[in-house]
């Protein structure tokens, strides 16, 4: 069986955002918010490719798990709306958030 929740997740910086508005939720190294919530928690490596991604049942339940977070740790309504307007520092903020509330306190 696959692990879903990653094992390690990232201090955030700004550096690590997008700038706002950004057309995709990826580029290089740097995410949006709900483009980290999906690389995170929604996107699982398949074990015999490391290229190819799958999203499994529990994957979708642990990235709904993040945006429920995100809705009510965060206040953040709609993480896809809010993303477009909102500062990188901001969202940093809110993913470091988040990462403390699923546990990983573990700062490397």
């Amino acid at each position: 069986m696959v692990t879903v929740w990653p094992e390690f997740v990232p201090c955030f910086t700004v550096e690590d955002i997008l700038e706002p508005p950004s057309a995709e939720y990826e580029r290089g190294e740097c995410r949006t918010f709900v483009g980290w919530l999906k690389e995170l928690f929604l996107y699982v490596k398949c074990e015999d490719n490391p290229d190819c991604i799958q999203i499994t049942t529990e994957s979708r339940q642990n990235y709904k798990k993040a945006l429920d977070i995100a809705r009510t740790e965060c206040k953040i309504k709609e993480p896809h709306k809010w993303e477009e307007t909102a500062s990188r520092k901001a969202q940093a903020a809110a993913l470091n958030k988040i990462r403390k509330k699923l546990g990983y306190v573990v700062e490397f």
